[in-house]
């Protein structure tokens, strides 16, 4: 992942702001669009054809008000058009300082921030899950290189490289070595800086030795020459160290480009010396590992627990608005804003309870100990259906068993669980993101993957995809919902299509509360919008290719609410 499309997307998380968004005044009675509920039969667009099940519906009595757990920001429950959904938890007493209900959590009245503690305090900002491996791992695995023949490491002490054990954990090096650092800026200058102590002492040593060996007059020494009296290192049946061919290459990359700089018209090139000299002098991959760290923060010093340890609880607080609340009131008017108060937006399931799960930092990646603490909270507490926030390209072992866990136990309880891609165009069947619905190979009956599509019924360019991976696409370019401050904006991203299918899936449950989270994630996928057969443009990488929409999700549709409420009617007079 580029840095600059990395950095972009942590700050946005789910969705992306348009540029032609207008902030409708506090209090407008203003009539805003809300293109999710229509149809494409009546409306003309690919909406979910709510308002369509509304009507097939009518006459039918409100069976159970559904809780929806929403894994994300935290939420503006005061807004006008969601005054009256806020989950409220009845077993526990208001703001008395005693965990009334025994479930580990402290007056947690109407859901529980897991980012904060008993003085009010929030964390808005954390590193990302591959810097925090970086720092699990670095005090075992920390600038040890493999030379071809034996795993060497730097002696500052000595100035010199020595031999030091193999690694007991090998997988484990080489997902120290190789793959954080992909993941993490941190982990990519600390590999910077640590090779950079082995490439000025081979220079230092073997190569400029061979340089002098060669050529005494190193003010003649260019690139050419360099590279002859280097080439011994590239001689076939010859001790090949690794490290130092490393060195040589690394050196001969500076030459070039600063060759590239120089006046050839002039015959100037740069000269063996003065590069040597130049390259021995800077500090800069220490300065950039430096820079690195100084930009992390120690989040968890707010909370005051071992994010590494699942067994702790007690920590955080029950301040559910933070500055991210953004995107959970975007979310929560989707799925449930007021239908029937003629402002604002319709939201999909106004009868819905909101309970909120504040797990995920405005800027940064949460821990995936408070992403798996808040499935459970939020099956114990008997949600019917959770929204969880978005995926990660990095899944440690210890706490991918955590979260999963967590999955299987909401399966367990007939809980539905929808979340959405990432939209960085990537094929899902060549890169995973965590957590989804595969867990050692089987797949979840409980959770739903959603992309985002427009009202034209094409999917969003740059939503990730995958035939098996990706389940279906539901409205989520242009939507107009809540914001912050009794407000509207309009947004985009596949955030918002998933909150269209958790308000869908709580439509279902509402009239039908009989279905459990597996029959309803069978309902929505097989009563899609079909659009299998039809050729749609998608980027994928750098590059636009047309594709079927059966080969960009499973059920090669969007999702339709109308058809999904028929269907569960139907079913619901058979038993």
């Amino acid at each position: 992942m580029k840095k600059q499309t990395l950095l972009l997307v942590l700050l946005s998380q789910f969705i992306v702001i348009t540029g032609q968004a207008q902030l409708v005044q506090k209090k407008s009675k203003e009539k805003i669009a809300d293109w999710y509920n229509l149809s494409q039969d009546k409306d003309g667009v690919y909406g979910a054809e709510v308002n369509k099940a509304y009507e097939f519906l009518k006459g039918k009595p409100v069976k159970k008000k559904p809780v929806v757990a929403i894994i994300g920001f935290g939420m503006d429950a005061e807004h006008e058009d969601l005054k009256n959904v806020q989950w409220t938890n009845l077993n526990e007493k208001a703001d008395d300082g005693i965990d009334n209900d025994k479930d580990g959590w402290i007056d947690d009245i109407h859901g529980w921030n897991f980012l904060g503690n008993a003085k009010g305090e929030m964390i808005e900002k954390t590193n990302k899950e591959g810097d925090r491996e970086y720092f699990r791992l670095r005090g075992l695995y920390e600038g040890i290189f493999f030379n071809g023949t034996d795993y060497m490491k730097f002696d500052d002490v000595q100035q010199k490289p020595v031999k030091v054990p193999a690694p007991v954990n090998l997988a484990e090096y080489k997902y120290f070595r190789y793959a954080l650092q992909k993941e993490s800026q941190i982990a990519a200058a600390a590999i910077s800086y640590q090779a950079s102590k082995f490439n000025r002492y081979y220079l230092t040593n073997d190569l400029d030795a061979a340089v002098k060996k060669m050529y005494p007059d190193l003010s003649k020494v260019g690139q050419k020459e360099f590279i002859k009296a280097t080439n011994y290192l590239d001689r076939q049946g010859a001790k090949v160290d690794s490290l130092q061919l490393m060195a040589r290459y690394f050196f001969l990359i500076g030459m070039g480009v600063n060759n590239g700089y120089a006046n050839r018209s002039k015959g100037d090139s740069v000269k063996y010396e003065s590069y040597r000299d130049l390259v021995l002098k800077t500090n800069k991959s220490k300065n950039d590992y430096d820079q690195a760290l100084a930009k992390t923060v120690d989040a968890r010093k707010i909370t005051g627990d071992d994010f590494s340890n699942i067994n702790q609880k007690n920590y955080g607080n029950n301040n559910l608005y933070s500055n991210g609340s953004f995107y959970g009131t975007m979310f929560s008017g989707v799925i449930a804003a007021d239908r029937d108060n003629n402002i604002g937006i319709k939201g999909i399931m106004p009868q819905a309870q909101l309970m909120s799960l504040r797990a995920y930092p405005k800027e940064g990646e949460p821990y995936y100990k408070d992403i798996a603490l808040a499935i459970r909270y939020a099956v114990d507490h008997k949600a019917d259906v959770i929204l969880l926030g978005s995926s990660n390209s990095i899944y440690p072992a210890y706490e991918a068993k955590w979260v999963n866990d967590a999955l299987l136990y909401a399966e367990q309880k007939g809980v539905l669980i929808v979340s959405s891609v990432w939209d960085l165009s990537r094929d899902l069947s060549k890169q995973s993101f965590y957590p989804n619905q595969f867990i050692n190979g089987k797949e979840l009956n409980n959770f739903i993957q959603v992309a985002a599509s427009d009202s034209l019924g094409v999917p969003l360019k740059t939503t990730n995809f995958g035939a098996k991976e990706l389940n279906l696409y539901a409205p989520g370019v242009g939507i107009s919902t809540t914001y912050m401050g009794t407000t509207y904006r309009q947004a985009g991203g596949s955030g918002l299509s998933a909150a269209c299918v958790a308000g869908t899936a709580a439509l279902i449950k509402a009239y039908y509360p009989q279905l459990t989270g597996a029959q309803i994630r069978k309902l929505i996928l097989g009563n899609v919008t079909d659009r299998k057969d039809v050729e749609v443009e998608k980027q994928v990488g750098t590059k636009t290719d047309m594709y079927l929409f059966s080969q960009l999700c499973s059920s090669g549709g969007i999702l339709n609410a109308y058809k999904a409420v028929v269907a569960a009617d139907k079913q619901s007079k058979t038993k």
